[in-house]
């Protein structure tokens, strides 16, 4: 096997394992928001995926997923495999690049390939429905091709296109560029001229969008001219290199240490790159002029990305992904120039490099803490309790793309707020005509809620007509079940203990004595403050019996929360005002008959510390615990 056939077959080994990396579990995690969007968007007419307005973003990337969802499918895996296979051309190309940016340093290539090849960055992006891959790769092209010195015009000129109107960062790839341009090439003024003139067309090329999206952007632009401080260079450097060296799954220390050896790395071939070509290697002038592309193509976009900051509404790592192929080749450069004094020793770099991105993959690919959000599963599991008469309440349209895609069969879903605010007496009007017509209401809060209901009105409304029975927070979203009034007469008992210092308990109700399994035990609390309290509090019930397997504890049925359903917490209660506080205990189906023992007290979420309990006469309650009474439970 001659020298060229090996390189064929080690590349091809290289695009292999970046292939398996950038498929593998490409659909264990749920669609989150913005796939959500980009797929909704897609689905629609062509003239309306690229028309100004639909999207902040240019029209390039859902105009290829229009077409690719024709072919594939809405599946996860089929949605995101576009972007996968976009991402396994980064390593051919980067090996391309990094050969004509270093001719006489051909280790440079299989460092940068490798290290493209198991990048965690480029990998999280290669399994997402959105567009940052494709914009990384087309930049990656453009840049390769203008290492060549421009033998390809139309090319540069199409693969840059592209790059622009995929996503607004090709601009800082494409600014780099310029600035490499002026610097180096001011006395070829044949070359000048041409690249003025391809600059010129790709305006022109560009102004049709500019005119379109104008106005749109405009709505979105912030003005934060504090951002251009320190605490800007902090972050948009910081985030920057820290998800350059070992992604965004990666936690400190090892994220700081792994950052600061890349970057180390870089700043090495930065000097190696200046120098070019070592003394007396032919093409050295040449080589040396190119080499400045590398660590061009990733300072400038990075010193763009924080010169703009201020105008944008916030950033992103993926803002800067395409700065990452530039990142590589330069660190590329760095370990080459190690390799030359200590071979042992860089590789034993290089393999600490790759376990360390080793180990950012695993947690992509298998810790929740780096989940980009569970609504799927939310909507799963809601489906799989929902019962005859439930409804859905969402809270912020935003997650209407997310809801289609996952919606449950059979269960009627309402916006709120719809067409009115939410404080306004209509949107009362309607909770309360939606309340009358379904027993039990899923409320699912999307995103950030101070943003779409920064007075928390929905959970007021419902936790004061309903008992809140169940609630759970999936990354991106939340969801609360809560049960509408039964009709029939509760069960009415005073009885008087003291919680702490100043909180009285002075009676409840409960919707029945008997129950059976599957049903929600509805239970009102009344309590009264002596004297104001600081500190917010939470409120335990629980349905307690013999150990249940799925808990292995006693409790077969509980509901913690702030009162009111989180509307009235402790520190917000007046003096002998009387708060009535209600609470929906959720019965397991596997409950066994019997009688079970009701429960209830007040604990401190920090210290998970229950508050001390006196009954009526002073004396110290066991277990710091209102009893209220037994609970038989029938068999089903």
């Amino acid at each position: 096997m001659n020298a060229l056939d090996r390189r064929s077959f080690g590349l091809l080994l290289l695009i292999l394992l970046a292939a398996a990396l950038r498929f593998y579990r490409l659909d264990a995690q749920d669609i989150w928001g913005d796939e959500a969007f980009s797929i909704s968007l897609s689905q629609q007419s062509l003239e309306y995926v690229i028309a100004g307005g639909a999207d902040t973003h240019p029209p390039f990337y859902p105009a290829l997923l229009f077409f690719w969802l024709k072919l594939m499918g809405t599946s996860a895996f089929a949605t995101r495999a576009l972007s996968a296979l976009i991402g396994i051309l980064a390593v051919p190309l980067i090996f391309v690049f990094a050969r004509r940016v270093a001719p006489a340093r051909p280790r440079v290539a299989w460092l940068a390939a490798i290290l493209a090849a198991v990048s965690p960055l480029l990998i999280y992006y290669s399994q997402e429905t959105r567009m940052y891959e494709l914009v990384a790769v087309l930049s990656l092209a453009s840049l390769t091709l203008l290492a060549k010195e421009m033998k390809s015009e139309v090319k540069y000129l199409l693969v840059t296109l592209l790059a622009l109107y995929t996503h607004y960062s090709a601009f800082f790839v494409l600014a780099a560029q310029n600035v490499f341009v002026f610097a180096n090439w001011l006395r070829n003024r044949g070359g000048i001229k041409r690249w003025i003139l391809l600059q010129l067309a790709l305006a022109a090329a560009y102004v049709p969008w500019i005119v379109v999206q104008t106005s749109f952007l405009r709505g979105k632009a912030s003005t934060r001219f504090d951002e251009w401080g320190w605490r800007g260079i902090e972050m948009i450097f910081g985030k920057t290199f820290l998800a350059f060296g070992v992604g965004l799954t990666t936690d400190f220390p090892i994220a700081q240490i792994a950052a600061a050896v890349f970057l180390g790395l870089a700043v090495i071939g930065v000097f190696v790159g200046a120098r070019g070509s070592p003394v007396g290697q032919p093409c050295a002038e040449r080589s040396r002029s190119i080499a400045k592309l590398s660590y061009m193509s990733f300072i400038v976009p990075v010193v763009i990305a924080w010169l703009v900051n201020p105008v944008m509404p916030f950033f992103f790592e993926r803002y800067v992904l395409v700065a990452l192929p530039g990142f590589y080749v330069t660190v590329a450069l760095g370990l080459d120039y190690f390799a030359r004094r200590s071979a042992p020793g860089t590789v034993g770099v290089m393999a600490a490099l790759v376990l360390v991105s080793a180990f950012s993959l695993s947690n992509h690919f298998y810790d929740d803490a780096y989940v980009k959000g569970k609504y799927g599963r939310m909507m799963a599991y809601i489906a799989s309790q929902q019962q005859p008469g439930d409804a859905l309440i969402l809270n912020n349209p935003l997650q209407k793309p997310l809801f289609d895609y996952y919606q449950p069969r059979g269960l009627p879903a309402f916006y709120l707020p719809d067409g009115v605010p939410l404080e306004d007496p209509r949107t009362r009007q309607q909770l309360a005509d939606i309340a009358r017509e379904h027993p039990r209401l899923w409320l699912v809060m999307f995103g950030n809620p101070a943003e779409y209901d920064p007075t928390g009105y929905l959970e007021r409304w419902l936790g004061a007509h309903a008992f809140k029975s169940w609630s759970r927070g999936f990354v991106d979203a939340s969801a609360v079940l809560y049960v509408m009034p039964n009709t029939s007469p509760a069960i009415r008992s005073t009885m008087q203990a003291t919680l702490g210092e100043n909180i009285r308990f002075v009676g409840y109700e409960v919707d029945r004595a008997e129950i059976a399994p599957g049903q929600t035990l509805q239970l009102t609390l009344h309590w009264n403050l002596q004297s104001l309290i600081s500190s917010r509090l939470k409120v335990f019930t629980h349905l307690i019996g013999g150990i249940n397997p799925a808990t292995e504890s006693s409790v077969w049925a509980q509901m913690d929360g702030e009162p009111v359903g989180g509307s009235r917490p402790t520190s917000t209660w007046q003096v002998d005002e009387t708060i009535d506080d209600l609470y929906g205990l959720q019965l397991p189906l596997n409950i066994p008959p019997g009688e079970y023992t009701l429960e209830i007290g007040m604990y401190d979420p920090v210290t998970l510390a229950r508050l001390p309990v006196q009954d009526a006469s002073g004396a110290r309650m066991a277990e710091d615990r209102v009893v209220l009474g037994t609970i038989v439970v029938k068999a089903r």
